[in-house]
């Protein structure tokens, strides 16, 4: 056995286990998406998260205890991040006068940001500071 043949046999061997972990960490990567709560009732995905203008959102500030009709007021932080997913924030001033500051993640390629002026329907999702946020038409 000679000296060249062992140096191939370990770079060969060396480049298949960088290839393997490659291959592992970019799968693992485009596989990952930040996790829903569990018990929650809203899209299996963030990346479905907006569908027929159904957005399923923490609330950040405030507090809904009733399902309530409100003006979104803002929309900022929209930028995507590696994902494609963006972390919108919006404030919303329901009827009732109070305001409530969501953080709306979504694939805004598919589905679009909340936008101020736009009319929705908020309800509470059985966690204290969860909500449906739905686009009145």
């Amino acid at each position: 056995m000679n000296l060249y043949n062992i140096g191939w046999k370990k770079f060969i061997s060396f480049i298949l286990i960088i290839g393997f972990f490659i291959i592992g960490f970019s799968s693992f990567a485009l596989a990952w998406e930040p996790k829903l709560p569990s018990r929650v009732h809203g899209p299996s995905s963030w990346y479905v998260n907006g569908k027929a203008g159904r957005y399923f959102v923490p609330i950040i500030q405030g507090k809904i205890l009733s399902p309530a009709l409100g003006i979104v007021k803002t929309d900022s932080n929209c930028k995507p991040d590696s994902q494609g997913l963006s972390h919108c924030y919006n404030e919303i001033e329901l009827l009732s006068g109070k305001m409530i500051t969501i953080q709306n993640t979504h694939q805004m390629s598919k589905f679009h940001c909340l936008y101020p002026g736009e009319h929705v329907s908020v309800r509470p999702d059985g966690l204290s500071s969860w909500a449906i946020v739905q686009i009145n038409q």
